[in-house]
This record gives C-alpha cells, sequence and structure tokens, in this order.
C-alpha cells in the first residue's frame, strides 16, 4: 500500500503533491477537498492589506461565503471554515486560492507528520522524552513507551495550529490521566500534605484534653441598679431610737 500510487482524478498539481505525501486514507478526503475546489469554489470579493490578501471565496455546496487570508511570500494560508486547524488537511477553499495562485506542492508547514506514508518511520523518543536511534530494542514495555513518547510529541506538534481551547482540553486530560495513576489517585488533601512533611500519622489515643472552663468575668454575682439597691434600702428594718426603746 505505501508504494502503490492513487488515481489523480483533477488536473491540479497540488493533488499529485498530496497523492506522494499523504497515506491512503488521508489521501481520500484531501482528494474530495481537491474535486470540491474546482467544480464548487468562486471568488465573492478581494482585499489587500500590507502583504496581506483576503479573498471572499463562495461554497455553492454549502452555500456559504469563506473568507482565505493568504500570503504569497511565505505561502501561509488561513481559511474561516477552520478545516485546516480542525483536521490537519487543507480545505478547498484554500486549495483553490493555491491554485489560483500557482502553488503547485502543500507548503512543508501544513503536512502533518502523522498523516504521512513515512509517519512510522519519524524519530522515536525514549521514557526520558530523548531521541533514540536504537531499532535493536526487544523489551516490548521499552517500545511501548517509545511509541506512546512519539504518539505524545506528534500530537503536541498538532496542536500548534490549534485554538487555545483545544491546547487547555488536551493538558486537562493529560492531568486527569496522571491523578489516576496517582498512588492516592487524587491531590494530597491538608492532612495527607502534613502527614507527608512530619512523616508520620497522627495518633489515635487522646493523651491531652482541653482545660476545664473557668469564669472570667469576676465572682459571677450581677451588680445592682440604682433602684434596686434603693428597694433594698426601703426594705431594712429602720435603727431604734431611745424613745422607741424607753416607751
Amino acid at each position: 500500500m505505501r508504494h502503490t500510487f492513487p488515481v489523480i482524478s483533477t488536473h491540479l498539481a497540488i493533488e499529485v503533491h498530496g497523492a506522494q505525501v499523504y497515506n491512503h486514507k488521508v489521501f481520500e478526503e484531501f482528494q474530495e477537498e481537491a474535486k470540491c475546489s474546482i467544480g464548487t469554489c468562486k471568488s465573492r470579493g478581494f482585499t489587500e492589506c500590507d502583504s496581506l490578501e483576503v479573498t471572499t471565496v463562495r461554497d455553492a455546496n454549502r452555500d456559504i461565503n469563506y473568507e482565505v487570508t493568504y500570503c504569497p511570500d511565505t505561502l501561509k494560508a488561513t481559511c474561516s471554515c477552520r478545516m485546516l486547524e480542525r483536521k490537519g488537511i487543507l480545505c478547498r477553499h484554500v486549495i483553490w486560492i493555491y491554485s489560483s495562485n500557482g502553488v503547485k506542492i502543500i507548503p512543508e508547514q501544513y503536512v502533518v507528520q502523522r498523516w504521512c506514508k513515512d509517519a512510522r518511520l519519524s524519530k522515536m523518543f525514549d521514557c526520558n522524552g530523548e531521541a533514540t536511534e536504537d531499532v535493536d530494542i526487544i523489551d516490548g514495555k521499552q517500545i511501548a513507551m517509545s511509541v506512546m513518547w512519539s504518539e505524545i510529541h506528534q500530537t503536541v506538534g498538532m496542536l500548534m495550529g490549534k485554538m487555545k481551547n483545544d491546547v487547555d482540553n488536551f493538558s486537562s486530560l493529560i492531568i486527569q490521566f496522571k491523578e489516576k495513576l496517582s498512588p492516592l489517585g487524587s491531590p494530597l488533601n491538608k492532612q495527607q500534605q502534613l502527614e507527608k512533611i512530619f512523616g508520620c500519622s497522627p495518633s489515635q489515643e487522646i493523651t491531652i484534653l482541653p482545660p476545664k472552663k473557668s469564669k472570667n468575668k469576676g465572682s459571677g454575682k450581677r451588680m445592682l441598679s440604682m433602684k434596686e439597691k434603693a428597694v433594698a434600702l426601703a426594705r431594712k428594718p429602720k435603727r431604734l431610737s431611745v424613745t422607741d426603746m424607753t416607751g
């Protein structure tokens, strides 16, 4: 399959280049976009800003206008349909712009290594993230780890053209999987952090008890108001005079 050449369905040189670099499955999707670029795409407006050309491309199949920004100096192109960012394949609108400007090959920055015929021949990485040239690896786990590192590096490379939200989602998935591999299964709570710092767990036997409550607001008797003092004084028996004592 790697050495066979698919049937070309258009006159576009960029389709021939896609057949040379892409694997068969990806090329089928790219070829469909190339065919649609001929029959369904037309210009509906053109503006220039500095070194950039902005073209409004009408997609007859979808009945939608898309804006394609193209830089002739660097061959950089972006389309409002965002297919390149989502799938890593040029959309029909960008292919139409390239064909109109005589571009015959897919720019190198838009060839995703993962979709190429020689993707399996790309550099592999060991468990430390370092490139390895050793192909005589016998251990099955080591091979699986190397393949995993290669997949991670290729995926991170694909995220270069993605939106920040896609990068955050991928990072969140990595963190979730990391938590699953953690011995505790989740981030350390406050008690677990203290145990890790002091190197021991709290004792289950309680030997120190809290002190008994004590009164700290005087003797505990309430002070009498002036009225209460006057009533108490009136009720107090009066002292007897000398006349009362001799009468």
